[in-house]
């Protein structure tokens, strides 16, 4: 009778500590989408602020369709456009697998290429008009880098405890039978 008492007493012990590890590392995967939320707010608004800056008066503006034709009206503009074209699409496919590494890694690099189209934008000279990016729309982008990094800086620390959550014994030896897998950074 002690033996099969033993017996259940472990197994409620089990199924304890592994409904709670579940528990636990589903919070950390929602503080992670919420993270993941944060930096996509402030990457779509580089799209918005870029968008309200061709729509003043003044400023040469036509529809530009997403393809990779050289498109003379935008001029300058066109490298940071297709850019953020690209992040757009990114940011819309990280929706299917918001964890996977491979998802972040392309996110990571078409967040890299985006910067660089800006840089390049910024380095242009100037024209008679001045400059090809007004000041204003400079600190504005400048902010917004600053956000999306201080974003991803917590989503990247939140990933990283996950990580080692689920790489901790011995919460490893069932978390692949819960269907947790290693996060990617971005």
């Amino acid at each position: 009778m002690n033996g099969s008492l033993l017996i259940w007493v472990v197994l409620a012990l089990t199924i304890f500590w592994c409904v709670g590890l579940y528990n636990r590392l589903m919070r950390m995967r929602a503080r992670g989408l919420d993270a993941l939320g944060s930096v996509e707010k402030y990457l779509r608004k580089y799209a918005i602020m870029v968008d309200a800056h061709l729509s003043e008066p003044g400023v040469v503006r036509a529809e530009w369709d997403g393809s990779d034709a050289v498109n003379e009206i935008w001029g300058d503009w066109e490298p940071l456009l297709k850019q953020l074209h690209s992040l757009g699409v990114a940011l819309n496919e990280l929706h299917a697998a918001p964890f996977d590494v491979p998802m972040l890694m392309r996110m990571t690099g078409v967040f890299e290429e985006l910067l660089n189209a800006w840089d390049f934008l910024c380095d242009q000279p100037s024209d008679l008009a001045g400059p090809v990016v007004p000041e204003v729309l400079k600190f504005q982008w400048g902010v917004n880098t600053a956000k999306v990094q201080s974003a991803r800086g917590g989503f990247n620390q939140i990933m990283h405890k996950y990580n080692e959550a689920i790489a901790q014994f011995p919460a490893r030896i069932v978390v692949g039978v819960m269907r947790f897998s290693p996060a990617g950074q971005f």
